[in-house]
C-alpha cells in the first residue's frame, strides 16, 4: 500500500481499480506545448539486467492510498501524475516488493538500485525515456511528502516500493522506499 500524501489530488467518481489502457489508449487528453499531443502513458518500466515490467494506470482508494496492483509483477502509475516525456511532473510508478502467494515482485529490484542507474520508460505509443536514478529516501508508510504527488517544477520519476519491517498484524511494511529519477540530459538533446 502507497499511501497518497494529504491534499494530493485524487481523481472524483473514477473506480478505485482501474484497468489496462486498450492498445490504442485513451482518447485524444490536453495538448503538450504549441499544440502538440500529450505524451502517451507509461505501458512497461525496466531496469536492464535486473527487472522488466508492465505498467498499468493506478488511482487513490478511498483511504486515500495508492490502489496498487495486486500482482507483484505489475507496476501502477498514478493515472493524475505526469506521463513520460512531459516537461513538468512527477511520473509516479508504484509496486508491491512481493506477495505471499507470488513471492518476490519486480520492484524488489529497487533494493539494489543506486544512484547513477538508468531507467527506461516506454510509452503506450512505443516511444523509450530514459531517466538516471539521483536520489533514495525511505519514507514511513503514511509520510510520503505532497511534493511527490504535485510537483509541477520539472520532470522526474519516482519508482515507489515498500521496504522496513513487515507489521504482521496490519499485513504490510512500515515504510516506502523512494527511488527518484531526473531525465537523462543526453536524450534531452543537451
Amino acid at each position: 500500500m502507497v499511501a497518497l500524501a494529504a491534499g494530493a489530488p485524487q481523481p472524483a467518481g473514477w473506480s478505485t481499480s482501474v484497468g489496462p489502457l486498450s492498445a490504442g489508449g485513451p482518447a485524444a487528453g490536453p495538448t503538450g506545448p504549441q499544440g502538440e499531443e500529450a505524451p502517451a502513458p507509461p505501458a512497461l518500466v525496466e531496469v536492464r539486467g535486473r527487472f522488466r515490467a508492465p505498467v498499468v494506470p493506478v488511482a487513490a482508494r478511498p483511504d486515500g492510498a495508492l490502489d496498487v496492483p495486486s500482482s507483484p509483477d505489475t507496476v501502477g502509475w498514478w493515472a493524475l501524475g505526469a506521463r513520460p516525456g512531459a516537461d513538468r511532473g512527477t511520473v509516479l510508478l508504484a509496486g508491491h516488493v512481493d506477495s505471499r502467494d507470488r513471492g518476490l515482485g519486480a520492484f524488489a529490484a529497487l533494493y539494489a538500485v543506486r544512484a547513477g542507474t538508468r531507467v527506461v520508460v516506454t510509452s503506450a505509443d512505443g516511444r523509450r525515456y530514459t531517466y538516471v536514478i539521483v536520489a533514495r529516501r525511505i519514507y514511513g508508510k503514511e509520510a510520503l511528502p505532497p511534493d511527490l504527488f504535485a510537483d509541477g517544477r520539472r520532470a522526474r520519476l519516482a519508482l515507489v516500493t515498500c521496504t522496513g519491517r513487515f507489521d504482521r498484524a496490519r499485513h504490510q511494511y512500515t515504510q516506502n522506499l523512494v527511488l527518484l529519477g531526473e531525465r537523462w540530459e543526453r536524450e534531452r538533446g543537451r
